[in-house]
């Protein structure tokens, strides 16, 4: 593939997450999105401006993991949660709310290969696609 098919690709699936992630459906597209990223047993994650830094986790499947979340917006409560899906009814792992500025580690073992959602429950529209493979 040509380096300039490349950028049209990439350019392309990022405004579909500006576009896309911004509702509790977008965390298909940021799937599509990181579908070749490396699943990590580690993640750190960064809330700030009530944004996450990331719109994609890659995780290995059924292990136990730990993800980090730095919270750098002092006022506020944000945590990491897991759903089956963007409708938030199914609970995969649910974090502590917690606020200051600082670092938590959440540990938990991770579902099946798939496709799944995480957000902030404080703030719904902090939010993407966890994945394991």
């Amino acid at each position: 593939m040509s380096r300039v098919l490349v950028l049209i690709v990439a350019v392309s699936l990022l405004a579909g997450l500006q576009v896309g992630c911004s509702g509790s459906g977008g965390y298909e597209a940021a799937a599509t999105a990181a579908a070749d990223a490396t699943a990590a047993p580690t993640l750190s994650i960064t809330a700030k401006d009530l944004k996450f830094d990331k719109k994609a986790l890659v995780m290995p499947p059924n292990q136990s993991v730990i993800i980090e979340l730095r919270n750098e917006d002092g006022g506020a409560l944000h945590n990491v949660a897991i759903y089956t899906d963007g409708s938030a009814k199914n609970v995969i792992f649910r974090g502590e709310l917690f606020g200051g500025v600082r670092t938590v580690s959440y540990r938990f073992t991770t579902p099946a290969a798939g496709v799944y959602y995480f957000r902030c429950d404080a703030h719904p529209n902090m939010n993407g696609a966890f994945i394991t493979k």
